[in-house]
């Protein structure tokens, strides 16, 4: 038992690797100078006859960049190596310069130099310079021709040109198909997408049979190139060529094959296999076929539209499908039109006298049972041909949009107004809710004077119906109109009204009082609305803040921690000088993340209260994040418990809901970039190399340890891949380091063993640990696997069994770490007093980093006004 005892404390404090993870290899933003591979080589483009092809090969097949490649792209890559050839004695590249070349030795000798040292001898068929090709790093050695020396070269303009476009079509080839396929339309753009990624490239020969009548098979094939024949009992029945389809009965109902296909010449066909289907879509096809159709079907009629998602959602959920064969009786006559709502998933419905009632996607009884009509069915309606229908009673429809349908939708246009209120868009679905709830309707005439400036405040108001005109010293600021608002800081600060309000015409409005939200919200809550409505003060200036200190130095800015002078809050603020934006010529990259950071407003994200120029700067004024980043943190923590570690994966989680709402890929998760705040609470800071992206996109980037296969390999990569990260970081949580490559510092070591995937759990790690099925998920290659088809499916995943993520979201949940941190009393208090010069603060700090001369151009797709939103 003692033993037991010793063995657990010594595990507790296993160290932690104390060595940050560098920047990211690979910044957008960052513009090397030109890199120049072997400057005095004579470079031309020779054919290549069978042994050069040879000696290619060989050598691409040493390298994960290139097997990881199609036969097509490397093809095409070989076809477009360079011939260099080396007198001896040249450089073809020097250590710690840029290089953008991949080299295959033809012939000669050439020797590898580290810091001056030789420490190997390279020969003909051996390359090297791989890591060139991935992306913008400096050479970890120098390479010396020894003899005459002739080389294959390929630069990474022409390898990532090469790769992005074989595979850019082919996605968008696959993409198209699988939109032509009828049985895949009624899936989301998420699902379609999920499945996009998990097609399997198949080729046949002609006269190759491809699928065997009454053989099992579960494979759904769609022709990409050539042409096959279906035969039937052997008697041919059709051709079939580029863009048909075959097998997807095996896919719905787990069925033998009912006729034979056969290739007529050479065949190329994309192909997924029904478990596969079933990890990336998260249940079985059917029941995902039926759950959209009902949505649409919802969506189309002209009543039900008008639900809330929550409402449709139930209502999917509680109807119940039955089938029906040809002929028979699927709603008796006598029956009251009103009593139950029927949609048709499959076939159609008639009456008795053959007259057409219902097709797929139409809803029968829809208005009916939402009008208590006492109409009934004159005939019977019987299935034309086989029939799914989906069906559910009044009583359980008005349960599940809580009561009758005028009421309940009434309510959906004040959940409408007030998601729209920026002061409550953090609040639940559950906690708006209860807010409808206490909702009061007011009427007022025109003329009437709703609030008074400088009046004491109590009521929040939302117009359902006319317009209302506010004034400020009796002047006309703006006129308001439906579903907008005013008064919402009554609600949250006990503060006079800053303004006049009259009715501009007959006006409704919702009226919610302060006491009634502040009984519905608890005070944790209340706290972080105030917290987030402070952080909306866009009147505050430049000329309003004073240094107080500085918060770190990158290589395109600096951060500093500002106060407001006016109300001594606290901010952090980005400064980037335009020297250094024309130098690096970042321009782009600053509007996007501008954009970006405009786009979120969560609790577990770096809020941007607004931005500033000036003729020397750009700025971006953030909240300011009080703690230590999640690296330091878990240096603290050591090995994280099973439920703290479902604390923070369940945190980041929410992160990236948020973000891939809004089609924001981040692309550099790891514990450095998240700061965990004053309450234990994490936050997503530094956007430097966020995108929005729809579909997908090919850069390079990120930081090795936590990149995705697919970003590494180059061949295009989605939202996905940020949900790899988070795998990486669960892992790091319970197993105090990362997966792959740990110990490793070089790059291209780390990728291998990311492309490898060998994940191997510690040896004092539980082999039952209750995390490693998720983590499991997570670091799958298959990109679509990862979230199990959904976020929302990723979040039901059992080890997050009983989590309570609405209280997570709330931030009401106890955390795992409260970070010690020095009072800032005194220093906030000096620099208020001396009130020293902003910009002469700034500039000091900036003379210490002057950038390098530039190039003395401008990038001719930048234009002059490019900073005019800031």
């Amino acid at each position: 038992m003692e033993h037991k005892e010793e063995v657990k404390s010594s595990l507790h404090h296993l160290p932690r690797n104390p060595v940050k993870k560098r920047a990211p290899v690979h910044d957008a933003r960052r513009v090397s100078k030109a890199a120049i591979d072997a400057p005095n080589a004579l470079v031309v483009d020779k054919p290549k006859g069978p042994k050069d092809v040879e000696i290619i090969t060989n050598a691409l097949n040493k390298h994960f960049i290139f097997t990881s490649l199609t036969e097509e792209n490397r093809s095409s890559l070989i076809s477009q190596m360079k011939h260099y050839t080396l007198a001896p004695h040249e450089i073809v590249f020097e250590q710690e310069q840029p290089g953008v070349n991949f080299f295959v030795i033809a012939s000669g000798q050439l020797e590898v130099l580290v810091n001056s040292r030789r420490v190997n001898i390279m020969n003909p068929g051996d390359s090297f310079g791989e890591l060139a090709l991935l992306h913008d790093s400096v050479r970890s050695a120098t390479v010396i021709t020894i003899e005459r020396t002739t080389m294959w070269g390929l630069d990474r303009k022409t390898f990532r040109s090469a790769v992005e476009s074989v595979n850019a079509q082919n996605y968008q080839e696959n993409k198209r198909f699988i939109e032509s396929v009828p049985l895949f339309q009624i899936l989301t753009p998420i699902q379609k997408e999920n499945l996009v990624g998990s097609l399997s490239t198949l080729k046949f020969r002609s006269k190759e049979r491809i699928v065997n009548e009454g053989d099992p098979g579960d494979l759904f094939y769609i022709i990409k190139e050539g042409s096959v024949v279906c035969t039937q009992g052997g008697k041919e029945i059709r051709e079939m060529g580029r863009g048909d389809f075959f097998g997807e009965q095996a896919l719905l109902y787990n069925s033998v094959r009912t006729a034979s296909i056969i290739a007529l010449n050479d065949v190329k066909c994309v192909a997924i296999g029904r478990d596969r289907l079933t990890k990336v879509l998260g249940t079985h096809l059917q029941q995902i076929i039926y759950q959209n159709s009902k949505r649409m079907a919802l969506d189309r009629s002209e009543v039900l539209c008008k639900l809330d998602p929550e409402q449709s959602s139930r209502i999917i959920s509680n109807l119940r499908v039955e089938s029906y064969s040809k002929g028979r009786v699927v709603i008796p006559a006598g029956i009251g039109k009103g009593a139950k709502m029927f949609i048709v998933l499959k076939g159609k419905l008639k009456t008795r006298s053959n007259a057409l009632i219902g097709e797929l996607f139409n809803c029968l009884g829809d208005k009916e049972i939402i009008q208590h009509s006492d109409e009934i069915y004159e005939e019977e309606v019987i299935s034309d041909g086989d029939c799914d229908i989906a069906e559910i009673t009044k009583q359980q429809f008005e349960e599940c949009i809580g009561g009758h349908f005028e009421q309940a939708t009434a309510n959906n246009e004040a959940l409408i107004a007030l998601k729209r209120v920026q002061v409550l868009r953090g609040l639940s679905q559950e906690k708006l809710q209860n807010l409808i709830s206490v909702l009061r309707i007011q009427d007022f005439e025109s003329g009437d004077i709703i609030v008074q400036q400088n009046s004491p405040g109590e009521t929040f108001y939302i117009v359902k119906s006319g317009r209302v005109d506010v004034l400020r010293d009796g002047v006309l600021v703006r006129t308001i109109t439906k579903l907008d608002y005013f008064g919402e800081r009554s609600v949250l600060f006990n503060e006079n009204r800053t303004a006049t309000v009259v009715a501009n015409g007959n006006i409704t409005c919702w009226v919610l009082h302060r006491q009634d939200f502040l009984r519905l919200v608890d005070e944790t809550i209340r706290q972080n609305l105030i917290k987030r409505i402070e952080l909306q003060d866009d009147n505050i200036s430049l000329r309003d803040l004073v240094v107080v200190k500085v918060l770190g130095k990158g290589m395109f800015g600096n951060v500093f921690l500002v106060a407001d002078k006016n109300r001594s809050r606290l901010y952090a603020l980005k400064t980037v000088s335009r020297k250094k934006i024309e130098r690096y010529e970042i321009q782009e990259n600053l509007v996007l993340e501008r954009k970006i950071l405009l786009q979120l407003d969560n609790m577990f994200i770096l809020k941007l209260v607004r931005t500033f120029k000036d003729t020397k700067r750009i700025y971006f004024l953030t909240e300011f994040v009080r703690g230590l980043d999640l690296f330091d943190v878990l240096r603290q923590l050591n090995l994280v418990s099973d439920r703290d570690s479902k604390f923070y994966a369940g945190c980041l989680i929410l992160m990236f809901e948020h973000l891939h709402e809004r089609e924001i890929i981040y692309r550099d998760l790891k514990p450095e970039n998240v700061m965990v705040d004053e309450e234990g609470y994490p936050k997503l800071i530094d956007f430097g190399i966020a995108k929005i992206v729809q579909g997908r996109t090919y850069t390079v980037v990120g930081t090795p340890h936590y990149m995705a296969p697919e970003v590494i390999v180059g061949k295009g990569y989605g939202l996905a891949a940020d949900f790899w990260s988070v795998g990486i970081m669960l892992y790091e949580f319970v197993c105090g380091g990362v997966p792959f490559g740990e110990e490793e510092e070089d790059p291209y070591v780390i990728y291998e063993k990311v492309i490898e995937r060998k994940l191997v759990y510690p040896s004092f790690v539980d082999q039952r640990l209750p995390s490693k099925p998720v983590i499991d998920q997570l670091l799958s290659k298959n990109p679509a696997m990862r979230t199990g088809g959904s976020i929302t499916n990723l979040k039901s995943h059992p080890w997050f069994h009983g989590f309570n993520w609405e209280t997570l979201a709330n931030k009401q949940m106890t955390t795992p770490y409260k970070p010690r941190l020095p009072d800032l009393t005194r220093e906030i208090q000096t620099s208020l007093k001396a009130c020293k010069d902003l910009n002469e603060i700034i500039t000091k700090e900036e003379a210490a980093d002057e950038p390098p001369p530039g190039k003395g151009r401008r990038q001719n797709n930048i234009p002059e006004s490019w900073d005019q939103e800031f």
